[in-house]
């Protein structure tokens, strides 16, 4: 055994907590409270000041601007599509044009239906006002035939896509100059309003 240490035998003094009065312990709390709100009204000021300053832009009227890019996609379609009829056999000329109905439909940012062929969403996205749905139905007839036939297509099938084209551009222009027309008479009429 060995005998108790001097420094274990002295019991060591009890320390006791400090209480703080009363007026300190709500003071201290007032202050916490005080700041937290500061901090909350401060962070609420800067949220108004961005919010502000921030510009949204303003709605078109969409469906407008839809038939507008259809039509723009659609003329770019034709113009593609009068290119490539010109060039190679006739089957090759055929293919290349319904492509870039296609390739243009794909483009204007419409989903395509599970449903549907390539060919309807090409008429359905790509059919303006009902003007060139006829020539666009047209159009992928002839596709059909040169894609799928043994024979290929003849001269005359491109003629055919060519004519189809071409009034679907004809068409095109005058749908374009009308909208045009309709867009500036709005635009007078607002400007008269004001």
């Amino acid at each position: 055994m060995t005998p108790p240490s001097a420094g274990a035998s002295r019991s060591p003094k009890e320390v006791k907590p400090v209480e703080l009065p009363r007026w300190l312990k709500a003071l201290w709390e007032a202050a916490i409270y005080v700041i937290g709100t500061l901090l909350a009204l401060f962070l609420l000021r800067a949220l108004y000041r961005l919010i502000r300053k921030v510009e949204l832009p303003e709605l078109e009227d969409q469906d407008t601007d839809w038939e507008r890019v259809k039509v723009d996609r659609l003329a770019e379609a034709v113009e593609s599509g009068l290119a490539a009829v010109e060039s190679g056999t006739a089957t090759d000329a055929v293919i290349a044009c319904w492509v870039a109905l296609e390739d243009a439909a794909a483009s204007a940012g419409a989903a395509r239906q599970a449903s549907e062929t390539p060919a309807e969403f090409t008429v359905r996205v790509l059919g303006v006002g009902g003007i060139s749905e006829p020539e666009l139905l047209r159009l992928a007839q002839l596709y059909r035939q040169a894609r799928y036939s043994t024979h290929g297509s003849s001269e005359e099938a491109r003629s055919q896509a060519r004519a189809a084209l071409l009034r679907l551009r004809d068409e095109l222009a005058a749908a374009m100059s009308l909208a045009a027309q309709s867009r500036a008479a709005q635009s007078h009429a607002g400007e008269a309003g004001r």
